[in-house]
């Protein structure tokens, strides 16, 4: 490297290498939690070979709650079914990324490009940017003895011609070896300082290898071909088709939104040195279409044009450590990359960038003690364990060559329609709603509630469902003729929202009982306590307001009537929600006199502003049931959802005592 000038040096909170999804979707997070980060790409342009293709549900909701869910759904298409053929028949349809467990029922079909897009418009509404161009040279974290601080740094560099692309990096998708260096070329160059890095920087990260953190794993000696073009055939391409050829070869097709198709093509395989053999560039389009009309014969098959045509090298390695010294952070690929069956690559990391965002923001904030960057590798390390395993067996069983496991492929073609509705549609791992995290010093069980089911326990995705809006008697409104979901409340991000599960016991204003030795409460005297904590919560808690910036959100259906806290104000970081499975709403009465005098029991929390104790009817306790809550002559729970819509705390009953434990849980987690 032969630099023009001496290094300039730059100051910033949070340093993010790799502008993919992973970390455009960081980028818009810190932005939205106002801190100040900013976002590195080596490339020049985005690039239109988009290697991920769908959505999953879990990533939608996480969209939603983080504010920017509307752009893909307006510029994608929804998509549940697979289109199974055993050459040129067809066979079943199978409904593989559908669920009955979301409010999105389905999978989004939306190039990677675009998905970059989108984010990189949101980024940029909010005054952030890509720093294009600029690509790590090396990474450290400098520990000062004498203070006890610790920072990190990064030199950086920008190619003075050209760019920083170097015509010695291979081209097979993939591939995790770091790229040799050009000779001669020169550079500007920086050095940034920051707080933290997250590397967002791809299968190949520049931050992992020159940090030493190790990728253990293994390349399978499957050949995948993927091709992206127009083609000719006899089979109409205009869904997700999965076929079980008939030279026993596996082909799938996706669906491009300019009228190309992507072609995945299982074409055997090879020897470890086979495959450090193959160049992208040896391959053609000729031997392509080959090999893809063996397929589907004896269906047409003929390539019209070709944009992108390469080998995938399939990588299944996890990195050893996902941080560095609680300074520098990996994240996407740079951490974990597996087989491309089930579409779980690009939604993994952008839930890694889900999870560790808000952490950071609490703690730059000076709202959560550092030691809560802990947590992220915790939680994800496991995670992305499940998912490497998951894509093995999808891969395994889609492309297995030998002659049980052919027969049970075409078994499995011909059969699956039989057999997929009797299988309960929320147990599909490809929607990713089943992820969950263990204990941890985030996710607490409460030491007096005696032990629940595991699939109501701490660490679960906080579960969604419809609720009715309760108005005060008198309105101009009826009391519960609006709805909303349970999760249009948990608005974010980083927000903490409690969730307080009322049972039946709001029925009377003053009175309470104990259940099974658990204190319940009353309506006026749950109002208070909702005040008092609130109150005391966000005057120990907030977040800084200086500068503050967030998205123009689009209006809401229910934001005439103060049902949704939307947009939250930017410094708040709790929230509370009452859900009641049956209240003393009387009936709508009116007489000569005017309207009736007779005012509900739950007036009072009718009358609180969403996110500040509102209450809301959960009409049959549907959503008490998904939580694991006695909807009728229970004690109610008080349930702790945290910014990234997981549950982190809950206790039965809703009484003094069950505040108490509230409390003492948020300052167990955040500075006192």
């Amino acid at each position: 490297m032969s630099p023009s000038s001496s290094p300039t040096y730059v100051d910033i909170p949070v340093l993010i290498s790799g502008a993919g999804p992973t970390g455009l979707y960081a980028a818009v997070l810190l932005t939205q939690l106002n801190i100040p980060c900013r976002l590195i790409e080596r490339h020049l342009d985005v690039s239109p070979l988009s290697k991920a293709l769908v959505i999953h549900s879990r990533t939608m909701e996480i969209f939603a709650l983080s504010g920017i869910i509307d752009k893909f759904l307006e510029r994608s298409e929804a998509v549940s079914d697979f289109h199974a053929y055993i050459g040129s028949k067809h066979v079943a349809v199978l409904p593989a990324l559908a669920n009955k467990e979301s409010h999105y029922t389905f999978g989004l079909f939306l190039e990677q490009k675009r998905t970059v897009d989108i984010l990189a418009e949101d980024l940029e509404a909010m005054g952030g940017k890509v720093d294009r161009g600029w690509e790590l040279v090396d990474t450290k974290v400098v520990e000062e003895e004498a203070s006890g601080k610790s920072w990190v740094e990064t030199t950086i560099r920008r190619a003075i011609v050209g760019t920083n692309i170097r015509e010695t990096e291979s081209h097979v998708l993939g591939v995790v070896e770091e790229d040799p260096e050009e000779q001669d070329k020169k550079y500007e160059t920086q050095v940034v300082k920051s707080e933290y890095m997250i590397a967002t920087d791809g299968g190949k990260s520049a931050v992992r290898h020159k940090l030493n953190i190790g990728f253990p794993g293994r390349t399978l000696d499957n050949n995948i071909i993927i091709f992206d073009g127009h083609v000719e055939s006899d089979i109409q391409f205009n869904n997700i088709t999965a076929i079980n050829g008939v030279n026993d070869r596996v082909m799938a097709v996706f669906p491009l939104h300019d009228g190309q198709v992507r072609i995945i093509v299982d074409n055997g395989h090879l020897t470890p040195e086979e495959h450090e053999a193959l160049k992208s560039e040896d391959l053609t389009v000729e031997q392509f279409e080959q090999l893809a009309a063996a397929c589907i014969a004896p269906a047409k098959f003929k390539c019209i044009d070709c944009s992108w045509l390469t080998y995938y090298r399939v990588n299944e390695r996890q990195a050893e450590n996902y941080a560095y010294k609680n300074r520098i952070f990996l994240a996407g690929d740079a951490c974990h990359v597996h087989s491309p069956a089930g579409g779980q690559g690009m939604n993994l990391g952008l839930q890694d960038s889900f999870n560790l965002t808000w952490k950071l923001a609490l703690v730059l904030h000076g709202i959560a003690p550092k030691t809560i960057l802990e947590t992220y590798e915790a939680e994800r390390k496991p995670v992305a364990d499940g998912i490497i395993k998951l894509t093995a067996k999808f891969l395994e069983r889609g492309m297995a060559q030998d002659f049980i496991g052919r027969t049970l492929r075409k078994i499995a073609f011909t059969i699956a329609p039989y057999i997929l509705p009797y299988i309960a549609p929320d147990d599909n791992p490809i929607t990713m709603l089943a992820i969950r995290y263990h204990e941890n010093a985030i996710n607490q069980r409460s030491k007096s509630q005696a032990s629940i089911d595991e699939v109501y326990q701490v660490g679960q995705r906080a579960r969604d469902g419809e609720l009715h809006v309760v108005q005060k008697q008198g309105s101009e409104q009826a009391s519960v003729d609006f709805s909303v979901r349970l999760h249009e409340l948990l608005v974010g991000p980083g927000i903490f929202h409690v969730l307080v599960f009322a049972s039946d016991m709001l029925l009377s204003s003053t009175k309470t009982q104990t259940i099974k030795g658990v204190e319940t409460t009353n309506s006026d005297t749950l109002a208070k306590e909702i005040e008092t904590h609130l109150t005391a919560w966000r005057s120990k808690w907030a977040y800084k307001k200086e500068g503050s910036t967030t998205l123009s959100l689009p209006p809401l259906k229910n934001a005439s009537l103060d049902a949704i806290p939307h947009p939250p104000k930017p410094d708040i970081l709790f929230m509370v929600h009452v859900l009641a499975s049956d209240l003393a709403v009387p009936p709508a009465q009116s007489s000569e006199d005017g309207p009736s005098s007779v005012e509900s029991s739950t007036d009072v929390l009718a009358e609180n502003k969403a996110g500040e104790g509102k209450i809301y009817l959960d009409h049959l306790g549907l959503v008490h049931q998904k939580y694991g809550v006695l909807a009728k002559h229970g004690p109610g729970a008080i349930v702790v959802v945290r910014p990234d819509s997981h549950m982190g705390y809950r206790v039965l009953g809703a009484g003094k005592t069950a505040w108490d434990e509230i409390d003492v849980y948020f300052e167990s987690i955040l500075v006192k």
